[in-house]
């Protein structure tokens, strides 16, 4: 190989490095030509670099200098240098690194130069966040490279320009950039540069707050990088940061977990991950992990002069040390320092830093301490215009804390109110149900001290108004049309074949581990293919109680709304005309009181002896007190906390003769009262394989109403299933639901061919009106984000189902038989859910069974 075509293998090494480095290896490093031989340790050194083993690479590298050096070619010498000076500073010798960078450019001119200028904006611009240098060379690099046609470093040129305009909050001129860059990179067919292009576009759409482009841009990225057998360390700590932005720690913490084991990592990949860590952690709740992950990063940051990194961690660690209550006194001078260097460095994080330093401020006794909060807010404030969401919401939240420090109890709700506000438009973005659910815990302060601040002010509509504010906000929004694709349907297909296959039983060993292995596979392409969908940009309005209180006044009905503040439970009483506020008590203490009352449900189900009475009167005096006095015979609606939905309120005894029913929320009752089955009139009943009963409940309901369309046996599939769920006016499910805690929209009802999942039901052209779900424990759902619900009975409701009827406890099959029977009949003849369980409770009285059962039994909705 000549001297011009190892250059060309230098210049394009990136297309295939492995390939590059193998050639290097065997038909240059040897070469009695000392340059060309320098440039075969140069493409070694670059290769392994880039793979992580930094020692080895400086070894080549330094090689590569001194073979450059006996060649007695000054341009070969600064060249190799410069690739010396790029590795070292990456590997966190930044003074020595930049000695070489700059004694290159020192030497060299025309497009050797402009090279050498491109690397030293890599380290001004990425490493060390001094955007204005690397932009002053990025300049002189652009004008040396045009028209002198070396593509190559153009555009590796135009991808640093993007990094460093976006370091100037340029995000305009950073898009433009990459486009650039990538449209170069494809044209001279570089996948490992286009991949990199596609992900810096990503991050841009995540800076912009377009979370589902940057989900689809960053699996685009994956997906290529995977094609080249390539671990983009960078590709997975920037997935973390999305998926904590969207409230997915639990997703940040595997996508970290993924980096930490890739392969062995640079000190500045490592101190990336590492920080990485210490987000997702603090989000998760493990402080002890946040706090160590940031220390070490923080070292790590500071060991290679990457300031603005630096400061990123020390925010993490005193996060997380404040989380854990330590002293404010020890905090207090940290904190002080960190508002003064994200000041200095224009810190993309400093209202985050500035609303810890003014809540670390507020618990210190320092004489400075007041005036550093109220200095500290004020300037967070300001950034309440800001052009993202979420940076929006912070200082919105900052106006209400200053506010609330002054008593203004109206200015408190109106930046709160205007906070949430920002946050529910930037919800509207996302068409995934569980990513709206999950992104709603970043307005939990605000909902939280709105909530606090309303109770204060005594005035039960405004703290009804202020209950409702931010509660179930993802069901009220329907889930979009763009979820039903041809992908998506092909492979839930897959998934429930693989499921039936798993059931049938006569797999084992590693063919079920490999079956295992693909479900769980075609699950994370699932859902990982909705977290990306777009919303359609409609919201869900805000409670008008005039019209709440019109409408109970109309049905006679009461609504009990219960909600959460500091530990305490208050009950908000609304019907006849006015809201009560009361205060019930110790939230724990009602948790303990649901506990007991579904143990006691499952002992009398089982005919063991029990004590629903006790049961039913310690859930009324913990979960409601006094609420119910003075409400005479009405009708009542339950809307607990999303850690109290799985209630069995029929054994309240003040609500045991009467009809009730529970919902997430009283504007998901009002759309659920004016929700009108379709013109079709169908009745429809299911039942799947394996029930003990045999789903016996069915011929019993079907021989009373014999227009009931019944789908038993090998006919009941998941696709009749779905052509018959698809408007039916009622759907009677007799089959083994299985509720998945770690994904609730994989909850699913056991078919003939399989799991009929909650994706699946998303995907009808029309839901049910109303649905009831007749096997054990068919109804439970999962408290995610902030007072938001997953699961059967939630995506039903999402999708405009006015009620479902399920059960909340292991039920007595026999009993089952006599509960719906009675349920259907009073559902035949007209009346709404709350009636038809009043009428399944009434038939089960006096039997302990029985009346388990029934009290088993909960409707959502109407």
């Amino acid at each position: 190989m000549d001297r011009d075509e190892a250059e060309e293998l230098l210049r394009t090494l990136f297309t295939d490095p492995e390939a590059a480095r193998l050639q290097a290896e065997q038909d240059l490093v040897a070469d009695p030509d000392p340059a060309i031989a320098s440039i075969g340790h140069q493409v070694v050194g670059i290769v392994l670099r880039d793979r992580g083993e930094t020692e080895a690479a400086l070894r080549a590298l330094r090689t590569s200098v001194r073979c450059a050096r006996r060649s007695a070619d000054e341009h070969r010498v600064a060249d190799a240098r410069a690739t010396l000076g790029g590795s070292l500073a990456t590997a966190g010798r930044v003074r020595e690194g930049l000695g070489h960078l700059d004694a290159a450019a020192g030497v060299l001119d025309g497009v050797p130069l402009g090279r050498v200028l491109v690397r030293r904006a890599w380290v001004s611009s990425y490493l060390l966040s001094r955007f204005e240098d690397g932009a002053d060379d990025l300049a002189r690099a652009s004008q040396i490279f045009d028209g002198a046609g070396d593509t190559v470093w153009e555009a590796r040129a135009l991808r640093l320009t993007g990094i460093t305009r976006m370091g100037l909050g340029d995000l305009v001129g950073a898009r433009h950039a990459f486009r650039q860059a990538r449209a170069v990179w494809a044209g001279i067919d570089h996948g490992w540069d286009v991949a990199a292009s596609v992900h810096a576009e990503g991050w841009v759409d995540f800076l912009e707050g377009d979370l589902p482009r940057a989900l689809e841009q960053l699996a685009d990225a994956a997906a290529r990088f995977e094609v080249l057998d390539i671990t983009s360390v960078e590709l997975l700590t920037d997935q973390c940061a999305v998926y904590l932005a969207g409230g997915l720690a639990q997703d940040a913490l595997a996508v970290v977990h993924e980096a930490l084991s890739a392969r062995p990592l640079q000190i500045r990949e490592r101190s990336d991950v590492l920080c990485a860590e210490a987000t997702a952690a603090l989000a998760a709740g493990d402080l002890m992990r946040a706090a160590a992950a940031a220390d070490e990063a923080r070292r790590l940051y500071r060991s290679h002069g990457q300031e603005v990194d630096e400061l990123r961690a020390e925010l993490l660690a005193l996060t997380a040390r404040a989380d854990a209550g330590h002293p404010a006194s020890r905090l207090l001078p940290r904190v002080e320092a960190l508002v003064e260097s994200s000041r200095r460095t224009g810190d993309r994080d400093l209202p985050r830093v500035l609303l810890l330093g003014a809540r670390v401020a507020q618990a210190s006794r320092a004489t400075r301490a007041p005036a550093l909060s109220d200095a500290w807010l004020g300037e967070a404030a300001s950034f309440r215009h800001a052009s993202t969401a979420s940076t929006r919401a912070l200082g919105w939240l900052a106006l209400a804390q200053k506010r609330h420090l002054a008593g203004e109890v109206g200015g408190v709700l109106r930046a709160c109110d205007r906070g949430l506000a920002a946050l529910a438009d930037h919800a509207t973005t996302l068409g995934s149900q569980e990513l709206r659910a999950s992104v709603s815990g970043h307005g939990a302060q605000l909902a939280a001290l709105g909530t606090r601040t309303a109770l204060t002010s005594g005035d039960p509509r405004r703290m009804l108004r202020w209950s409702e504010r931010w509660r179930a906000t993802s069901l009220a929004t329907a889930v979009p049309r763009n979820t039903r694709d041809h992908e998506t349907s092909t492979e839930l297909a897959a998934l429930r074949a693989l499921h039936h296959r798993l059931a049938e039983g006569n797999v084992s060993g590693d063919a079920a581990e490999h079956l295992r292995a693909r479900v769980a596979r075609l699950e994370q392409s699932v859902r990982h293919r909705l977290l990306r969908t777009r919303g359609e940009g409609a919201t869900s309005s805000s409670l008008d109680v005039s019209e709440l209180l019109e409408s109970l006044a109309e049905d006679d009905t009461v609504l009990v709304e219960l909600t959460e503040i500091d530990g305490v439970l208050h009950a908000l009483v609304a019907g006849r005309g006015r809201v009560r506020h009361l205060v019930v008590g110790d939230a724990a203490a009602g948790a303990a009181a649901v506990d007991f009352s579904l143990f006691t449900l499952r002992q009398a189900a089982r005919g063991r002896r029990s004590q629903l009475d006790v049961a039913g009167a310690r859930l009324e005096r913990s979960l409601f007190g006094a609420a119910l006095d003075g409400v005479g015979e009405s009708r009542v609606v339950v809307s607990g906390t999303s850690a109290l939905q799985g209630v069995p309120w029929g054994l309240l005894p003040s609500l045991a003769h009467r009809p009730v029913s529970s919902t997430p929320s009283a504007r998901l009752w009002l759309r659920s009262r004016a929700a009108a089955p379709a013109e079709d009139s169908r009745r429809v009943m299911l039942v799947g394989p394996g029930l003990g009963s045999g789903g016996a409940e069915v011929p019993a309901v079907a021989a009373q109403d014999p227009q009931t369309e019944v789908l038993d046996g090998e006919s009941a599939t998941v696709a009749a299933a779905l052509t018959a769920l698809d408007g039916a006016s009622l759907a009677h499910v007799a089959a083994h639901g299985h509720f998945r805690e770690d994904s609730p929209l994989f909850s699913s009802l056991t078919l003939a061919d399989g799991p009929l999942l909650v994706h699946d039901l998303q995907r009808l052209e029309r839901p049910p009106h109303r649905v009831v779900l007749s096997a054990c424990e068919s109804g439970v759902m999962a408290p995610v984000g902030d007072q938001e619900l997953l699961g059967l009975a939630a995506a039903l409701l999402s999708m405009g189902t006015a009620g479902v009827v399920s059960s909340l406890a292991e039920v007595d099959d026999a009993a089952t038989v006599e509960v719906m029977v009675a349920l259907h009949a009073r559902l035949r003849s007209g009346g709404g859910l709350g009636d038809a369980l009043l009428a399944a409770r009434d038939v089960a009285a006096g039997d302990p069974v029985l009346a388990a059962t029934a009290a088993s039994f909960t409707a959502l909705g109407t």
